[in-house]
């Protein structure tokens, strides 16, 4: 792999990060000042209104809040990243990593500022850990790490019919992933906005930078073969 794909990657990755970060420190700070205004009524209304509505029992919730686990999601990654790295992918390797890793340090950034309290009126707040609320962990990661591993998917897809049921159950997988969080009580609505939100502009980023790496390798294998 030439030094300059990968320049070419961790510099996009360098400038999309930084650029996140600022993003996720404007926008914890509009709803630190919105929560008292209207944003906590709006979300207590919404979070009973999706638990009363949503066909999905608590116990489903559990179920299928599950594959979003940290935890759960390291083993995949890990096994991920060693077989693309075997096939002589280190580029899609090394996005794959830094989709699931680097989302961490921009989610933190929010935890640090905004000490958010959980949910407390499904079950009495039993699903919910005494931990920072906005934005929710779970909705960044599984956006980020599940939504490169479809666009991967979608990537070698070769008909529209492949890539629509790719983008179809992309959606799916991940909204219910985060709709269970909701039916368990542990996050707040707008802080699963937050969290897919922040784990797509994060997506978009890696994706671009890990493009950019492979672009310029298949760029430079043409001029040699030429």
């Amino acid at each position: 792999m030439p030094a300059e794909a990968w320049r070419r990657w961790g510099g996009t990755l360098a400038i999309g990060l930084g650029i996140l970060a600022l993003l996720t420190y404007a926008t914890t700070r509009l709803a630190m000042g919105w929560q008292d205004p209207w944003l906590q009524d709006w979300d207590r209304q919404t979070l009973i209104a999706i638990t009363e509505r949503f066909p999905m029992t608590f116990a489903k919730g559990v179920t299928w809040e599950s594959p979003g686990n940290l935890v759960g999601m390291l083993p995949m990654i890990l096994t991920f990243t060693a077989l693309t790295a075997w096939f002589a992918n280190p580029l899609i390797a090394a996005s794959a990593v830094a989709a699931y890793v680097l989302q961490f340090a921009l989610v933190w950034i929010s935890w640090g500022m905004w000490d958010r309290d959980r949910p407390d009126l499904i079950a009495d707040g039993l699903a919910a850990p005494g931990l920072h609320s906005f934005p929710s962990g779970h909705a960044t990661v599984v956006m980020a790490t599940y939504g490169f591993l479809f666009y991967l998917w979608l990537r070698t897809s070769r008909s529209w019919l492949e890539r629509f049921i790719a983008l179809s159950f992309s959606l799916v997988w991940i909204g219910l992933i985060s709709m269970a969080r909701l039916i368990l009580g542990t996050h707040w609505t707008s802080d699963i906005i937050a969290g897919l939100a922040l784990g797509g502009l994060w997506l978009l980023t890696v994706v671009i930078a890990m493009e950019r790496g492979l672009g310029y390798v298949r760029r430079s294998q043409k001029r040699q073969s030429g």
